[in-house]
């Protein structure tokens, strides 16, 4: 059984801004890595508890720089680098597990919320719907039909994947009070409830169907700046909608997802 884990940062337990941790040269950007590869270790603990033969990490926040390799558990096998989507993920993998997740832009009680680029992006809509990473990749997972059944973040990115697949397993180790501030619980105790919930959502791989949506794929990107639209207006597909407004057109989703 083969486990894809796409992680980030912003959605582990006693990571709440980007000034003192998230950010690459931040005070505590370095302790922020080494709770986020602990939270990976529990996930991985506990698929191969369940079963899992076989497990990929990405290192999904800051390329290289956010997973400590020299503490990753020996089990898995890690991506990272100047990688483009999908990343390594392909049909082979039974499923896919998000640690470490935040909301998408806009979400009130979501703690380091933003959508893939918060310097740069205000908001997406795929189809004419608002969405966020978490939706965005397990989309990407359901192209090759992998279901994404465990996420773990904070109380916001855990509702917002339960929204859109319902029996996902959810790990919430923080409740956000604002974008910079969350109510954490201790890391022991955050990686035993990623521990926990990985090895339930490996027993029940077979009930949570991959989250397909179908083409042709509509993707509005809102730019922060008119920047945005100048540097990206033309390529590969991408047409200019307004100012500050792209579009990307396809019936391919990882074409959608690189041309962004």
């Amino acid at each position: 059984m083969k486990i894809y884990i796409l992680t980030d940062m912003e959605g582990v337990a006693g990571v709440v801004d980007s000034v003192n941790f998230a950010s690459p040269g931040a005070k505590y950007y370095e302790k922020a890595g080494e709770f986020l590869t602990k939270e990976i270790n529990a996930a991985i603990e506990g698929a191969l508890e369940a079963g899992a033969g076989e497990i990929q990490v990405l290192a999904g926040h800051g390329g290289s720089t956010s997973i400590k390799i020299d503490i990753l558990n020996p089990a898995a096998k890690l991506i990272s680098g100047e990688w483009h989507y999908p990343a390594g993920l392909d049909k082979t993998f039974n499923a896919m597990f998000l640690i470490g997740n935040h909301s998408m832009a806009g979400t009130l009680d979501g703690n380091l919320n933003h959508t893939f680029a918060s310097q740069y992006i205000n908001s997406m809509k795929l189809n004419g719907k608002y969405i966020g990473e978490i939706g965005m990749t397990a989309i990407m997972a359901g192209w090759f039909g992998v279901p994404t059944v465990l996420i773990s973040g904070d109380e916001a990115a855990c509702r917002e994947a339960k929204a859109i697949i319902p029996n996902i397993v959810t790990a919430p180790v923080k409740k956000g009070l604002s974008q910079f501030c969350a109510i954490s619980l201790q890391p022991e105790k955050a990686r035993e409830l990623i521990k926990e919930k990985a090895k339930e959502a490996v027993s029940r791989i077979k009930s949570i169907k991959p989250y397909k949506v179908k083409a042709p794929f509509i993707l509005d990107v809102e730019h922060k700046a008119t920047e945005g639209v100048s540097s990206r207006y033309g390529r590969m597909g991408v047409q200019k909608i307004n100012s500050r407004t792209t579009r990307i057109v396809s019936n391919d989703f990882i074409e959608v997802m690189r041309s962004w």
